[in-house]
């Protein structure tokens, strides 16, 4: 029985590479295409898949798998940026699509049991499909993206009362006492799970990565996910939340990186299986049957779960574009669904002819997600409102030789405390309501907008600012921002980020000055780490740094002051130029260039000086150094720190 199994699936993947093949040929998303396998193969087409139960067991698993990496992907921190999504933006959206299908299901001469019960349907959407898609086009720490999956997570734990009240919707003996006592029972169970899950974990994790066998270690993994998996349906909910759990209590171990890379290539083979048995349910007999009634259901799911989920990020105080554009990802049937319609099937909650019309419409608007997706993207970026800047702590206009920073997560952060110890004037904007309400009341200059507008960067005084330094992590809203600042301020000086060094090419054509990988970053500082362990001197060190950027993306692209500096130790080894701020209380404050010795005492020579808007090219024996002048010397590179200490505070120099 073994061999007609496996070819069965082996035709199913050949099936799925081809039609895939194709949908990429036509610019459309594979998961339509895995949509299209299905429908194919199922018994509603050509009917060659003779084991219909295994793809979907085989479908279940890739959920399990999906939601296992999802859970392992998010952080504590993560976790608690999206609370007030989840518990405020997540309640809207149920309660509202809940409200509004109950309603429509009433206007059409429905029990209230079943009206309820369709809400219940509609509400959810489906998180293998927004996930996937979101993961493909590298979007899943994109603000649309965080929203969308907050929604979803909220949905996902709304399934355990939704199937507890099932029975008491379809009349049965229960009360609502005890099917309240049920609900409160399973939440408890689940705490208990994920609590017990959070103390064995680690141990067993421990135990085994001491052995070092990657073979071991995978094991220990699948058990651990599938052990919470079936612990949690064996108390009556659902495998894929355990599995969910699973992945989050494993996300927060050291052991997170390791575990999604072991995890990923059955996540992602099983999971398109999940889309084939979809496919699998599309019976275009039903819409011959009842063409009026498949398309007034596929609108009103489509309108009504998007209309309630652009209130629900509207409520969240979130810009109209980005409400639209994470309304149109939920606009679609969850997965969920397929699991609350069975169980409401066995209660007789579900007539077979409504089950076709839920499985047609829920096949469909899965397949209209990618559209919708690629759709909202074109909509927000031609018709999306300005976002205009707050009034902050400190007004932009009152700006000037400032930096923007643009994304205020902890890259932002960090910049901003350094150039706030320095003195240096500078304004942020974010796209997270919360950190702009807590910073400015913090007393920082900060607003909230969406920067790929013009309008927003004119707000922050782009004209009149020196840097514009781009700290988020989307790729494409990088590079639009960079592309709307150069058209703005044509001599603005652009620092950017990127998570991979293939994005520094595309940086570079929408006019950025300078890219920081952090792909790169990582390679040179293993590479100066491994070295320094071997004793390599600083010098040699240097150079295969150097070594390593030239080789990535050419001397172009590396910090202009540091260029004239390569170029003297290139032709001089050993020979370096430095800048010193002479600071209060220092060793050389306030004496003549002769009587401070740099030269005797450091080997250094004073080249150039700055102090406030001044500055000097021509120094003399007796041009003295003023506590805040920036001061330029050319010297040994060996000697360079030691002679740092002359230029810092007395008194601080002492302490540390």
């Amino acid at each position: 029985m073994l061999d007609p199994v496996l070819l069965e699936l082996a035709l199913l993947f050949g099936l799925c590479i081809a039609v895939a093949l194709v949908f990429h040929r036509l610019k459309m998303p594979p998961m339509v295409g895995f949509l299209a396998s299905g429908a194919l193969v199922g018994p509603n087409a050509f009917g060659l898949v003779s084991h219909p139960e295994l793809v979907e067991h085989l479908a279940e698993l890739g959920v399990v798998v999906l939601l296992f990496t999802v859970g392992i992907e998010l952080s504590n921190v993560q976790v608690a940026r999206l609370r007030r999504p989840v518990m405020v933006g997540g309640s809207i959206q149920i309660l509202g699509t809940v409200v509004l299908g109950s309603l429509l299901a009433v206007f059409s001469s429905v029990d209230i049991g079943q009206a309820i019960f369709l809400g219940f349907l509609l509400s959810l959407s489906s998180t293998a499909a927004i996930t996937k898609l979101l993961g493909d086009k590298g979007e899943l720490s994109a603000p649309p993206g965080r929203m969308a999956v907050s929604i979803c997570i909220a949905q996902d734990l709304a399934v355990v009362p939704m199937i507890l009240v099932l029975p008491l919707l379809a009349g049965g003996d229960g009360s609502f006492v005890d099917t309240m006592g049920e609900v409160l029972s399973a939440l408890m169970y689940l705490t208990l799970t994920a609590v017990g899950a959070r103390f064995m974990m680690p141990p067993i994790l421990d135990l085994v990565s001491r052995t070092r066998s990657r073979e071991l270690f995978v094991l220990a993994v699948i058990t651990l996910c599938l052990s919470v998996a079936i612990i949690t349906a064996h108390l009556g909910l659902s495998l894929a939340l355990g599995a969910f759990i699973a992945g989050f209590v494993l996300g927060q171990s050291e052991y997170q990186h390791q575990a999604v890379s072991e995890v990923e290539p059955f996540r992602d083979a099983l999971s398109s299986l999940f889309f084939v048995s979809i496919g699998m349910l599309f019976d275009y007999r039903v819409i011959m049957e009842a063409p009026g009634m498949v398309s007034v259901s596929l609108l009103a799911v489509i309108f009504g779960k998007l209309l309630f989920a652009y209130l629900a990020i509207r409520a969240l105080r979130m810009p109209r574009w980005l409400s639209l554009r994470s309304g149109l990802m939920l606009a679609q049937v969850g997965e969920f669904s397929f699991v609350v319609a069975q169980v409401a099937r066995n209660e007789g909650l579900m007539p077979p002819e409504l089950e076709k019309i839920f499985y047609l419409v829920a096949v469909l608007s899965i397949a209209a997600t990618p559209f919708l997706f690629g759709w909202g993207k074109k909509l927000t970026r031609r018709r999306g409102q300005n976002e205009r800047e707050s009034t902050s702590s400190r007004r932009s206009d009152e700006l000037s030789e400032h930096a923007i920073i643009v994304g205020f997560g902890p890259a932002g952060q960090t910049l901003a405390r350094s150039l706030r110890s320095l003195e240096i004037p500078y304004h942020a904007i974010e796209m997270n309501a919360e950190t702009v309400k807590s910073r400015k009341a913090a007393g920082e200059s900060i607003s909230f907008g969406d920067a790929t507008r013009p309008m927003v960067l004119k707000a922050a005084g782009i004209a009149r600012a020196r840097i514009l330094v781009l700290a988020i992590n989307d790729a494409e809203a990088t590079r639009r921002i960079a592309a709307q600042a150069r058209r703005v301020a044509p001599h603005l000086y652009i620092l950017a980020r990127a998570t991979f060094l293939g994005e520094v090419p595309l940086l570079d054509r929408v006019g950025v000055d300078e890219v920081v990988p952090q792909e790169l970053e990582t390679s040179v500082e293993l590479t100066v780490r491994a070295l320094r362990r071997f004793l390599v001197p600083d010098d040699e060190v240097g150079r295969q740094v150097k070594g390593i950027r030239d080789l990535a993306f050419g001397i172009r692209k590396e910090a202009p002051r540091d260029v004239q500096a390569s170029l003297i130790s290139d032709s001089v080894p050993g020979l370096g130029v430095k800048i010193f701020k002479v600071e209060e209380g220092s060793e050389v404050a306030g004496l003549e260039l002769q009587k401070a010795e740099l030269r005797r005492r450091a080997g250094l020579n004073v080249i150039g000086m700055k102090r406030g808007n001044q500055t000097f090219l021509e120094m003399s024996p007796d041009s003295v150094l003023m506590p805040g002048d920036l001061v330029v010397v050319v010297g040994s590179e060996n000697r360079m720190e030691n002679a740092g200490v002359m230029f810092r505070n007395r008194e601080i120099t002492k302490g540390s």
